[in-house]
């Protein structure tokens, strides 16, 4: 059984008050582990309790106790069930991140953090991927990047952890910099700045400014980490990187040759050049600080999937790490469902990209049916993108021009903003053959009534109009 911390540990980490409701006086109590819900608490581990929209944790202390926790983590001492011990807090959410916060500098581990608009969970599972051929590696799992969920991991990893890879998410500003200065980085990756939470920051500078609170927790002599092909990132990374900090970037290059004189004033930059998608991807790596440049390849489409495999050779490359078991390590990595994973079956491809969808990633997304329909009927089956604002029109149509470069045989689309994509579409491409849906069940008839064998089909959404399972439900119909 694990002894994480003791209870003196934990009220000193959370800066509680220590109140014994317990009948048998004081006894010497030890933490196996962190649970804030009463169905999966494990025998000796403290119940923090929480309150949300739809449970309040505090109605369920006694519940904990019973279910075998050491002791509770609460905001009212009346909420400690009789005989048994708690701690008391102001903010049981904020006491969670203090807590999480002094485990990761017991833990010892490096860690790792990555926030960016577009690509931080298929770069964060990348960088792990990389890593574990080297290190015993814990990192977010789904989505638990926010304020309770990150705390969460870093609480629920191993003591032999070595390496920590963490997601940062965000809606707003000032959020980044509660996350970061909870896991303390040491190295902090930024994959992009796009348009993502553009409804609510107002403009990309905010963005930028936003994701780049992620250097302000990082340790004495850590890492910052950017996509140097993104002009606003990096300008603004290499002239605000803090003062006993480095700067290290990565960048894509088609050309054959690498341009080894030009590092773009960056301490250390990982370049990824002589780019090749036939059967997969296949690259070469030029790391500044070494002598010898790597083979790499992929079984992944995309220049945003080279980009990620950068990130998680340079975090390879500064953590130590045996760089031909991470390349070979990359080499076998397989697209997590809903981001770009593609299925074959009966004659029909199918790439299920439909767990969200920006500018960005819609752009990457058409580049990546083009090389995996090669020799195929490409269809794509498109949705709209949320959270834009007043910039949805806009974007909506530079995706249809985004579109429009690429030899499409036919696409679906739905959502609010259809009209402004197809008009996009057809300025950069007057011939194409597009189909205005009504909703995702009018997709569904059409496409249904459409596909046939020989077909390469994206799906492309924001998560919201279910055509995730929609691309699932069409492999399982076709046997994909």
């Amino acid at each position: 059984m694990r002894n994480m911390m003791t209870l003196e540990e934990v009220s000193s980490a959370v800066n509680g008050k220590v109140v014994n409701r317990s009948v048998n006086g004081y006894t010497p109590i030890h933490i196996t582990g962190v649970s804030k819900d009463t169905r999966t608490i494990e025998e000796g581990n403290i119940y923090v309790a929480i309150d949300g929209e739809r449970f309040k944790g505090h109605d369920f202390t006694s519940q904990a106790i019973e279910s075998g926790a050491s002791c509770v983590l609460v905001n009212d001492a009346d909420k400690i069930p009789a005989g048994a011990v708690g701690i008391v807090v102001e903010d049981t959410v904020k006491a969670l991140g203090d807590l999480a916060r002094a485990y990761r500098f017991k833990l010892g581990a490096k860690v790792i953090c990555v926030t960016g608009s577009v690509g931080k969970t298929s770069t964060r599972e990348m960088i792990a991927c990389a890593l574990s051929s080297s290190f015993k590696v814990f990192s977010t799992k789904r989505n638990e990047n926010n304020e309770i969920g990150l705390p969460m991991t870093i609480l629920t990893a191993p003591e032999d952890t070595e390496v920590l890879v963490l997601e940062l998410g965000m809606r707003l500003r000032g959020e980044i910099s509660y996350l970061t200065n909870v896991a303390c980085p040491d190295i902090a990756v930024i994959t992009n700045i796009g348009y993502s939470h553009i409804e609510r920051l107002g403009s990309q500078k905010e963005i930028l400014l936003a994701k780049s609170e992620i250097t302000e927790g990082l340790t004495e002599g850590g890492i910052l980490a950017v996509n140097a092909d993104d002009e606003l990132l990096f300008n603004y990374s290499r002239d605000n990187v803090p003062i006993g900090n480095g700067l290290a970037g990565i960048r894509v290059t088609t050309d054959t040759v690498c341009p080894t004189g030009d590092v773009m004033n960056c301490p250390l930059m990982v370049t990824g050049y002589d780019v090749d998608f036939e059967d997969g991807c296949r690259f070469k790596v030029n790391i500044s600080s070494c002598d010898k440049d790597m083979d790499v390849r992929l079984g992944l489409n995309g220049i945003h999937n080279v980009r990620n495999a950068l990130f998680a050779l340079l975090c390879a490359h500064l953590t130590g790490a045996d760089m031909t078991k991470a390349s070979d390590a990359l080499s076998s990595y397989e697209q997590m469902n809903g981001r770009g994973k593609v299925s074959d079956n009966n004659g029909i491809r199918i790439i299920n990209d439909a767990y969200n969808a920006s500018p960005e990633s819609m752009k990457a997304a058409f580049f990546n049916l083009d090389i995996m329909g090669r020799g195929r009927r490409k269809v794509a089956v498109l949705g709209g993108m949320l959270e834009l604002g007043d910039y949805a029109p806009m974007l909506h149509e530079q995706v249809g021009k985004d579109c429009g470069a690429y030899d499409i045989d036919k696409i679906f689309v739905t959502g609010d903003n259809k009209d402004d994509f197809l008009k996009g579409l057809l300025a950069a491409r007057p011939d194409a053959d597009c189909v205005l849906c009504e909703d995702t069940a009018d997709i569904k008839e059409k496409i249904g009534s459409f596909a046939s064998e020989g077909d390469c089909i994206l799906f492309k959404a924001s998560n919201a109009f279910g055509f995730e399972k929609l691309a699932k439900e069409m492999a399982e119909e076709t046997g994909a």
